[in-house]
């Protein structure tokens, strides 16, 4: 059994580690992307610091201060580059179409495992040539800051919960190809969604109360606003809030296992 485990766990790293050379392969892409990141958040902080300058009072809007709201619009810009998002449910869709899932139902990692570890991968890939350098870049920027252990693990665990929310929306999205005849609109009615819900256009905790207070029970706001709040410890980020997180990336886990099986059964009875 355990022959058997440690071969599966290579397979995986073997799964991820070709995906982070290709990042690399294709690192002039992703310095394409960093530089227009930077624009990006050159922008954000003209915009921001113009909104907060048009207040009245202290340089402050309601839960985060300028220097905190600016930081978490720098580290969104980097965290959109970063993670699993609409590409993936394309591939997965074109895979399914044209008949490549075949030979991934050959291999011994399973379906579902085997693109997890291929989108950990390329986002470890992406993380290492664009986020570990926004990373050094903002750290030097922002110094003095504090970190102590409590707050290193709280960011760790909603990074983790963020990875694989968005990676099982993506997931279902395109696994929903075996069932319907296009996935662009799905594709679309999410990426709507994460920009008003999930808090990847601007903090949740700047939204009116109501909405606020309704975002933090979908899965959207997870996979942004939950680990960039975090980051820039936002008060509103408390352990209910990382607590609904952590049931999401369950139920979602668990939907895209109950998927897979469907869709596959789908395929054998197809006849492939």
């Amino acid at each position: 059994m355990t022959a058997v485990a440690r071969r599966v766990w290579q397979a995986h790293l073997a799964i991820a580690g070709t995906q982070v050379k290709v990042a690399f392969t294709y690192r002039t892409r992703a310095f394409a992307q960093g530089v227009g990141a930077l624009l990006l958040i050159g922008l954000q902080a003209a915009l921001w610091t113009a909104v907060y300058a048009g207040g009245d009072g202290p340089a402050r809007a309601d839960w985060l201060t300028l220097r905190q709201t600016l930081v978490y619009a720098a580290a969104g810009t980097v965290w959109v580059l970063c993670v699993p998002g609409l590409t993936l449910a394309r591939q997965l869709e074109t895979r399914i179409r044209d008949g490549r899932i075949v030979k991934e139902l050959l291999m011994p990692t399973g379906f579902l495992p085997q693109w997890f570890s291929a989108a950990l991968g390329r986002s470890l890939g992406v993380a290492a040539l664009v986020g570990v350098p926004a990373v050094l870049a903002g750290g030097t920027l922002l110094y003095p800051f504090a970190v102590d252990a409590s707050y290193a693990a709280r960011l760790a665990l909603t990074v983790g919960v963020a990875f694989v929310v968005l990676f099982h929306l993506s997931y279902l999205i395109g696994l929903s190809a075996f069932f319907i005849r296009r996935v662009d609109g799905l594709n679309e009615v999410q990426e709507a969604l994460l920009l008003l819900l999930g808090g990847s256009m601007m903090p949740i905790s700047l939204y009116p109360a109501a909405l606020r207070d309704a975002a933090v029970w979908t899965p959207f706001v997870h996979g942004f606003y939950t680990p960039l709040g975090t980051l820039v410890r936002d008060p509103f980020v408390d352990g209910r809030v990382i607590a609904l997180g952590v049931c999401w990336a369950v139920a979602l886990t668990g939907a895209s296992v109950l998927c897979t099986r469907a869709a596959l059964r789908k395929l054998v009875i197809a006849g492939g």
